[in-house]
């Protein structure tokens, strides 16, 4: 590899010596002889065509054309049953709202917003001015209980809540106040079946709380005559 590399390196300066010693030779008087026959036959003969025979352009073949997409199915959509509407609220003979007494409770329904609200009520108040100053409104018994409202007048600690009983016999352990609304403030109540069971039977619901300015007890009863009427009626009607 050495020799090689050697040998292409000064390979021009050889040519090179060899071009000026044959000029050289050529202008020598001694040098300009006749050239054999043969010589000039072998010099006049024609050197061999070193032309490569031209190729013919190779002609590229077009390119396949894409296959055509194959059509893609649409998912059939099955045709969708329009829900049974439910049928409109209505009381009876066609009513839209309906007030009855049960003993010392009202039972009152009405139509809203194509619903039937029902709910049982019992208010006490002056009677010379017509103020109320105290109701019950217990609304369709749900799920085993009976939900409501109390409404109590001002002037009471709001802090303390209130107390039930039944028939002088604790009612649960108390409940407290939510808020006030200008009638009064309101005290939420939920009564289970159990509860509700032993209203039907008692005589009288006993709802106390604490006066704001002595702390005396400031106490109202409910009558319960007609309470077991009043309710099953409210069940009734919410059917």
């Amino acid at each position: 590899m050495i020799f090689e590399c050697f040998d292409m390196i000064m390979r021009p300066r050889f040519f090179g010596l060899a071009l000026v010693a044959t000029m050289a030779m050529m202008s020598n008087p001694a040098f300009a002889q006749e050239t054999p026959a043969s010589d000039r036959a072998e010099t006049a003969a024609p050197e061999p065509s070193t032309a490569q025979p031209t190729s013919k352009p190779r002609v590229k073949a077009p390119p396949p054309k894409p296959a055509a997409p194959k059509p893609v199915a649409q998912a059939v959509t099955p045709a969708l049953t329009a829900p049974t509407p439910a049928p409109a609220a209505q009381l009876p003979n066609g009513a839209s709202s309906i007030t009855e007494d049960y003993g010392d409770w009202t039972v009152r329904c009405r139509i809203e917003n194509g619903q039937k609200l029902c709910v049982l009520s019992q208010a006490q108040g002056n009677r010379q001015t017509g103020q109320r100053m105290f109701a019950i409104e217990l609304i369709t018994p749900k799920d085993g209980k009976t939900d409501g409202t109390i409404l109590m007048p001002f002037g009471l600690k709001l802090e303390a809540g209130a107390t039930l009983k039944l028939d002088d016999k604790a009612l649960g352990q108390g409940v407290r106040f939510s808020t006030c609304v200008p009638d009064g403030c309101l005290l939420p109540v939920s009564f289970p079946t159990i509860a509700t069971d032993a209203m039907k039977t008692a005589k009288t619901l006993s709802v106390a709380s604490l006066n704001l300015g002595n702390g005396e007890a400031v106490t109202f009863n409910v009558s319960l005559n007609g309470f077991g009427q009043a309710l099953a009626r409210v069940v009734e009607l919410g059917k």
